[in-house]
């Protein structure tokens, strides 16, 4: 009976902290868009008294529009975007119930890409979010910063820290944005849709290199079990994802094995798949079964080739 109790009062508590936890959110992208509402109507009238340059006035306008979008974003996301996205979501998945592989767009069109522009993105708005802060605290503590970097070594080093973070973040972007355009996206054709339990999965890997590969690529399909589990952490719930590898199975690639042509490289794949395993899963499912084919070679010259692909796989009859 105790016990139960226990159970039943670490319960409320979790329920107690989640409500709390969810107001705190709201209220704090409240108060980022209200932020980022006073910094473009202060600006405005800096602007317009004269107060403030046209170019202080852009940088910094832009800079609380920002807020606001992401404020404001962050509602229509969660009360007009996700819902509207998981009834789609739903309605789909009874549309393809009986060819469950034709629910995902590039399943359904035998290519699938591995693509590296949300990354270019994500790195991009963290340097202008990061940048963007640090131009703001230079415009009112300039003289400080500008003495605090000239002074001795304990203070110079925490102030510089954050320009530093900024430099590296940006050398980042800019490397990821230029690989991007030089080699753009690594894709696997699909020969067997979908691949069967049972069967066997058949496609070709293709990226773009500068020269034919010298070292050897391995090229892995795994089947693996990904959930979700509450986790005290610290004395807080939290929701933490893990995958559970059911099974796995490792081609190496000799570069003997692999065709150049024009700039792209091709590497067929072919992998027989065992028929007491679990089918591709949905988004929605949890766990949800995901099968996966990773690409990693093993020399830095050809990290263009390193990806991974879900791969679909069901209980059906050989379909090539």
């Amino acid at each position: 009976m105790s016990r139960e109790n226990n159970r039943s009062l670490k319960d409320r508590l979790k329920q107690a902290f989640d409500l709390v936890f969810a107001v705190t959110i709201h209220l704090l992208f409240i108060a980022i868009a209200l932020l980022g509402g006073l910094v473009v109507y202060g600006m405005a009238d800096a602007w317009r008294t004269g107060e403030a340059g046209t170019t202080e006035a852009i940088f910094f306008g832009a800079f609380g529009l920002l807020m606001v979008v992401i404020g404001v974003g962050f509602f229509y996301v969660a009360y007009i975007g996700a819902p509207r996205f998981l009834a789609n979501l739903e309605r789909r998945r009874k549309k393809y119930r009986d060819k469950p592989w034709l629910l995902n767009r590039q399943w359904r069109a035998r290519r699938v890409v591995h693509s590296t522009k949300y990354t270019a993105w994500f790195m991009w708005f963290w340097c202008i979010g990061w940048w963007g802060i640090m131009g703001f605290l230079w415009s009112v503590n300039k003289d400080l910063i500008l003495a605090d970097l000239q002074g001795t070594w304990d203070q110079a080093i925490p102030t510089a820290l954050p320009i530093v973070v900024g430099v590296i973040a940006l050398l980042v972007a800019i490397s990821v944005t230029w690989r991007r355009l030089r080699f753009g996206d690594a894709v696997m054709i699909i020969d067997t849709l979908p691949g069967v339990l049972g069967g066997e999965f058949r496609g070709k890997v293709m990226a773009r290199l500068k020269n034919a590969l010298t070292e050897p690529v391995g090229i892995t399909l795994t089947c693996g079990s990904l959930r979700s589990e509450k986790r005290d952490v610290h004395g807080s719930w939290q929701t933490v994802w893990i995958t559970d590898e059911l099974w796995a199975e490792k081609q190496e690639f000799h570069p003997t094995q692999t065709t150049y042509d024009k700039g792209w490289i091709t590497l067929r794949v072919r992998f027989r798949i065992p028929a007491d395993l679990p089918e591709s899963g949905h988004i929605l499912d949890d766990p949800q079964i995901v099968w996966k084919l990773k690409v990693r070679p093993e020399s830095v010259l050809d990290r263009s080739l390193k990806a991974e692909f879900q791969v679909p796989v069901f209980a059906l009859q050989e379909n090539s």
